[in-house]
């Protein structure tokens, strides 16, 4: 199951949204399940503002930070002491997603991208969740918890830091 697309997109999106989402930070629990109903469950927290930055810290199952500023990806794994260094090419923008989103009812937006349907959802005028179904057939749900937005977020926290004793990957 692949759950890093999600994330480079959903950082994106979140540049701008029709709540007008300017800066984001909330935790989160992702949970994917393939077409045989096998599910992996993934929390963390996410911070996000314009323009395209985003730190997703996951917690569980396993420790790792993704850092996305503009198109450059930064995935910090500790367990395994590597960090994989990557540009964002073919991936979808979410800005273009939430751009193209129509509004269902109160709390309900669709978009299409790419031939790819997403569900954006809100309550209160908080970001509340994001779903689709991804390329490999995995029902993919991004649930938001104690999310805030519009407020500022200092600029060095979407800037990594490596450890030196870290094997560096080139992708």
């Amino acid at each position: 199951m692949r759950f890093l697309p999600l994330l480079f997109a959903l950082s994106l999106t979140l540049a701008a949204s029709p709540k007008e989402i300017n800066s984001f930070n909330g935790k989160f629990v992702q949970t994917i399940v393939d077409d045989n109903g096998k599910k992996i469950v993934y929390s963390g927290e996410l911070w996000a503002s314009k323009p395209q930055n985003a730190l997703w810290v996951y917690q569980k199952p396993i420790q790792k930070s993704v850092y996305i500023n503009a198109q450059k990806i930064t995935v910090i794994e500790p367990s395994i002491e590597q960090v994989t260094l990557r540009t964002l090419d073919e991936e979808i923008d979410f800005l273009q997603i939430i751009q193209k989103a129509k509004k269902v009812d109160n709390e309900k937006y669709s978009a299409t991208v790419k031939g790819q349907t997403y569900t954006v959802t809100f309550k209160n005028d908080l970001l509340n969740s994001i779903s689709y179904t991804d390329g490999y057939d995995n029902r993919v749900t991004i649930l938001f918890n104690n999310p805030t937005q519009n407020k500022p977020i200092d600029s060095g926290k979407f800037k990594p830091t490596i450890p030196s004793e870290y094997d560096i990957i080139k992708g």
